[in-house]
């Protein structure tokens, strides 16, 4: 019997028809870009490139953000760095030399984070620039193969234009025809 009853019957047939008009349309694609001249395998590599330019542009907009990220810890750390030396400064200025060498310490623990996160960023840049040459070479290979798609629309547009040439060639009236051919003797 019915799962869900008449409601079940009615989801279950609205799901059946969508999927039946998804293939049905998905056909319709298909001989449509037959039609242009566009073969499946040219169309799945023209999705495969796009797909892969998405990706390396995901992650080179990821190494931006990452590298941006890193130069501000690195400057906070700097602000850090030069108010507790400043402090130092003061400290000595006041008399405080044990309270200036604490700063001093502490503004050596945060030298070291520093130059850490200075290295981090120096690397974060060099795969940010080899990401870049990545995306432009795939790019590249995108126009390449958006030519090729283009120059195949275009051949199978021209072929197109000859078959229907010639068609309407051979459907102008026989009689009319044989006069002008007469005409040139």
């Amino acid at each position: 019997g019915l799962v869900l009853g008449p409601f079940g019957a009615l989801f279950g047939a609205q799901i059946g028809s969508s999927i039946g008009s998804k293939r049905a349309s998905e056909q319709s694609a298909k001989d449509g870009m037959k039609e242009m001249g566009i073969t499946p395998e040219m169309l799945e590599m023209a999705e495969d490139i796009g797909a892969t330019l998405d990706r390396a542009v995901v992650g080179l907009n990821a190494s931006k953000e990452s590298l941006d990220s890193q130069q501000s810890y690195a400057r906070r750390l700097q602000g850090t760095i030069d108010d507790l030396f400043d402090k130092a400064k003061d400290a000595m200025a006041a008399g405080d030399e044990e309270k200036a060498r604490t700063l001093l310490m502490e503004k050596q623990g945060q030298t070291d984070r520093l130059k850490k996160a200075l290295s981090a960023c120096l690397l974060e840049k060099k795969r940010m620039e080899k990401m870049t040459i990545n995306v432009g070479a795939i790019e590249e290979r995108a126009m390449e193969i958006d030519s090729l798609l283009r120059r195949s629309v275009s051949a199978k547009s021209m072929q197109d234009i000859n078959l229907s040439e010639d068609f309407s060639l051979s459907i102008e009236d026989p009689l009319l025809q044989k006069f002008r051919d007469l005409e040139k003797d």
